[in-house]
């Protein structure tokens, strides 16, 4: 729900200085991804500047998209995080804050590790499952769609359309047909 926007909070300095650094560097990302090229010359698929290219377009539009908010409408929102709201949080809250970014960074480390033995569709699976199910505490059954769909759509996307070769570690089929 949005609180009433008075002209004293349209265009805050730290909330457009952020805009415009998420811009900038989407534009540099955009403007670095030229020197790669954006097909493959040996077969044609995807090349090494698609990805920075896309994203790097993206990222500066969104960004500019984001200033001509702020600078017309602003955007308080309730619990936006003000510095006199954040002095209110609770001790146990902020603790339980702390503890949760530290499982999921933990988590993160984990999931790198695995990457080599599982695979990384599989490792990133699993994070997804352990995310949702523990972190988030969502029902057992949405976190196994969750998950599933997660890499469901990452094969579809990086090993079907893009064609980028993946580690499978374990799954691997070159891994048991040394057997």
């Amino acid at each position: 729900m949005t609180a009433p926007v008075t002209t004293a909070d349209t265009g805050r300095r730290p909330v457009l200085l952020a805009y415009g650094a998420l811009t900038a560097l989407g534009a540099l990302f955009f403007a670095g991804s030229f020197a790669y090229p954006w097909t493959a010359p040996e077969d044609g698929t995807v090349g090494a500047g698609a990805l920075p290219r896309t994203a790097g377009l993206l990222l500066a539009v969104l960004g500019t998209l984001l200033i001509r908010q702020e600078l017309r409408t602003g955007s308080v929102l309730e619990g936006d995080g003000h510095v006199e709201e954040a002095a209110d949080v609770p001790a146990e809250e902020a603790h339980r804050m702390r503890t949760k970014l530290i499982v999921v960074v933990v988590t993160m480390v984990v999931t790198a590790l695995l990457v080599p033995f599982l695979g990384l569709l599989p490792a990133l699976t699993l994070m997804t499952l352990f995310l949702t199910a523990v972190v988030e505490r969502q029902p057992l059954t949405r976190s196994l769609l969750v998950a599933a769909l997660v890499m469901a759509l990452s094969y579809l996307l990086f090993v079907v359309v893009l064609r980028i070769p993946l580690p499978f570690g374990l799954f691997d089929p070159a891994v048991w047909s040394q057997l």
